[in-house]
């Protein structure tokens, strides 16, 4: 089987973040090469390491960037990739090598978004060709396609308890919820209060009927599929841009993080009915893309900067993770290894705020300081 040696550089976009169950962290990662996006997937033993390339326990080179990339098991990852494709990879010799078990070429545009179903056996995916399309993960085989959305399928996500349900959604402002023992298999879900187009879906995993919504205004709302059920009570907008990314805690799946093009990392609770924001940052200086719950007060969030950084929601603090993402600024003739924002995206009075920022390359300097990146304008 095809497998690669370690990338001698970390690709600037970082895209993806999922936890291993024993602690590990699986990273995925882009970066325009010229007039093309490659991309390339990392797992560090450690979480603390990422993104440092020296410490990573292993990692592989693509030849396309990352659309997104999911845990199938404990050693086996899938990646939709900005060509369409689809491959699986398997981390062999005690996580120490990334084999190519699997591949294939469905879409006919960028994979924006894959799933596993709950038996682990299949997988979903969409794409900027308006069709989802249904894997078998032995051999990546496809075995289903549709579509039924009119424009670019944004997000999709496998029911946590049936292998037969999943939920999308699309630029053409609809979601839809699909179950394939149906023969009519999508119906399409009343998004009220959603008020602009949907661009991610997460399902609730202690919850078989509720499902949370991100839209391209930052706002958030909790719906449940039955008909009928009054969904204007958990609604709240704290975004400002896209919402890229939604993830419910799998120890309490009351908490309910987001992260957005606006560069901010939310926390939010549903209990009691109701949705209040509990945490809120805005260390990162470019879209983040990437979010995982690591414990029940403490998550990772990567972004376009080429950061991960640490949040914990009971001390309302965020730290840089791995050396090569630490910011060094001298605070009063000391070196600061690690600033620190406080819940409420304030950088905490002992870190110069002016030098951070001066630190920090926002996306748009990034582009006008590194010509051959300028097609990505």
């Amino acid at each position: 089987m095809p497998q690669n040696q370690i990338p001698a550089a970390m690709d600037r976009h970082l895209d993806v973040l999922h936890c291993h169950a024993d602690g590990g962290l699986l990273l995925g990662a882009s970066c325009l090469t010229g007039r093309f996006w490659l991309g390339s997937l990392w797992y560090y033993q450690t979480a603390e390491s990422a993104p440092d390339v020296d410490r990573c326990t292993a990692g592989v080179q693509l030849e396309a960037g990352v659309g997104d990339a999911k845990w199938i098991d404990n050693t086996h990852v899938l990646v939709g990739l900005d060509t369409g494709g689809i491959a699986v990879w398997n981390l062999e010799d005690d996580f120490r090598t990334f084999v190519l078990s699997h591949a294939a070429v469905g879409h006919d545009g960028v994979v924006t978004s894959v799933s596993v179903t709950c038996d682990k056996t299949k997988a979903a995916s969409s794409s900027h060709d308006r069709c989802i399309k249904l894997w078998d993960l032995s051999n990546t085989v496809q075995f289903y396609t549709t579509q039924a959305h009119s424009d670019i399928v944004y997000s999709i996500d496998c029911h946590p308890n049936e292998s037969d349900l999943f939920v999308s959604c699309s630029q053409d402002g609809r979601i839809l919820v699909w179950d394939r023992r149906k023969v009519k298999p999508a119906s399409i879900l009343n998004k009220s209060p959603l008020q602009y187009t949907p661009t991610c879906v997460k399902w609730r995993p202690d919850n078989p009927y509720k499902l949370a919504v991100g839209s391209e205004s930052g706002q958030i709302v909790v719906l449940d599929t039955r008909a009928g059920v009054d969904n204007s009570y958990l609604n709240i907008a704290p975004h400002k841009r896209l919402v890229n990314n939604l993830q419910f805690c799998p120890n309490k799946p009351s908490l309910l993080a987001s992260v957005s093009e606006d560069c901010k990392v939310v926390v939010c609770t549903t209990e009691n009915e109701t949705m209040k924001v509990i945490y809120s940052n805005t260390t990162h200086r470019d879209f983040v893309r990437g979010l995982t719950w690591s414990t029940e007060s403490q998550l990772y969030t990567c972004a376009w900067d080429s950061r991960i950084l640490l949040h914990d929601i009971t001390k309302q603090t965020a730290t840089f993770m791995g050396e090569s993402s630490s910011c060094k600024l001298e605070v009063n003739g000391d070196i600061a290894d690690h600033p620190v924002e406080n819940g409420s995206g304030d950088v905490g009075t002992d870190v110069d705020k002016s030098k951070l920022d001066q630190c920090k390359l926002s996306y748009s300097q990034a582009v006008k300081s590194q010509p051959e990146m300028s097609a990505e304008g």
